[in-house]
């Protein structure tokens, strides 16, 4: 029984930037525990603003690092941290500013202090897709993550 969780690196023949930012494929061993964490979404950032608006929770950069934030601190009280995520999914709306496509730049530019960082070097598999709309009008960005750990005997 291994007791390693295996990460595969995105092929090196894959040159943009984005195919860095991810694993290939992440092999789980049957000793291990998983969580899965619920769709997360932005906290407000503006109250001032109103309250259904992209400007209530800010734009992508600062709905991302409230998303990620907060799934940090719900691993944490669940025994796990952002080093244990194997699978991130992403769900992007168009932000209003952008001609209709979302801000997946800004996006990247904050996951990259959560995920593949010197302090926190594990990549996950990663989606990230354009839907419709979600469930709170002034959300550009709602993610699930997946995490793993390797139980102790």
């Amino acid at each position: 029984m291994s007791d390693t969780i295996v990460r595969h690196h995105t092929p090196a023949h894959l040159e943009a930037s984005w195919a860095r930012e991810f694993s290939e494929a992440i092999e789980i061993p049957t000793n291990a525990k998983t969580i899965t964490l619920s769709g997360v979404g932005a906290l407000p950032s503006n109250l001032d603003a109103d309250p259904h608006a992209v400007n209530y929770f800010g734009d992508l950069q600062t709905q991302t690092k409230s998303v990620l934030d907060q799934i940090q601190r719900i691993l944490e009280s669940k025994g796990y941290g952002l080093g244990d995520v194997i699978a991130v999914h992403a769900l992007f709306v168009a932000e209003p500013a952008k001609n209709g496509a979302p801000d997946y730049g800004s996006f990247s530019s904050v996951y990259a202090d959560y995920f593949g960082s010197a302090a926190q070097p594990h990549l996950p598999t990663r989606t990230r897709a354009q839907v419709v709309g979600l469930v709170e009008p002034g959300w550009l960005v709602e993610v699930t993550v997946t995490a793993a750990k390797i139980m102790k005997v």
